[in-house]
């Protein structure tokens, strides 16, 4: 797993023109057109086994510094939840961990490794939750995520999300203070969003 280009913090974004690594104090959110890059094989994604356990604890260990994260006011270990995974050549880079709530399915984590990010991996991710939940007849899907994730919102939102809620200050709370996040933006709040199956 890689450190950030300009500092020793774990990588969580790629720059696709520079192929720096970054963290979220030193990614810069700006507006481009299509790049026009040769396309790169897409990654596989399948259901997690119980031997993806520990690489799955380490992916969250790295994007968010601990295994159990906070959701609609839950708490989950997402080592020990169902997921799919993304793996180039056998190699776990990218994960969905989900937990079914009554009529939901709740997208707990979604990561894709900064080297591995630009390939569709997160949107595969995301569809093959949706699939999932359509087939054992699930009524939608919920996601929680903090307001600096500007890219993932755009993501969700591109798939059919729309916001439902947002829980003011949920972050300071589950931090005990402000962090930094994607350019420089304070984390503070936990924006809900879903999508009617």
């Amino acid at each position: 797993m890689n450190s950030c280009s300009y500092c020793d913090a774990p990588a969580i974004y790629r720059d696709p023109e520079g192929s720096a690594f970054l963290c979220p104090a030193h990614a810069r959110l700006e507006v481009t057109g299509p790049r026009g890059k040769a396309p790169r094989p897409p990654l596989t994604i399948r259901p997690a086994a119980a031997t993806d356990r520990e690489r799955i604890g380490e992916l969250a260990h790295h994007f968010w510094g601990e295994v159990q994260v906070e959701s609609f006011g839950r708490s989950y270990w997402v080592d020990a939840l169902p997921a799919f995974v993304a793996c180039d050549e056998g190699e776990i880079v990218g994960v969905a961990s989900y937990a079914r709530e009554g009529d939901a399915t709740n997208l707990v984590m979604l990561n894709v490794l900064p080297q591995w990010q630009g390939r569709g991996a997160a949107h595969d991710l995301v569809s093959a939750v949706i699939k999932m939940a359509r087939a054992e007849e699930g009524e939608r899907v919920i996601i929680s995520t903090t307001n600096d994730a500007l890219a993932t919102l755009a993501l969700y939102q591109r798939l059919g999300f729309v916001i439902t809620g947002v829980d003011v200050g949920k972050l300071i709370e589950h931090h005990g203070g402000i962090e930094l996040g994607f350019a420089g933006i304070p984390v503070r709040d936990e924006i809900q969003l879903e999508l009617r199956l």
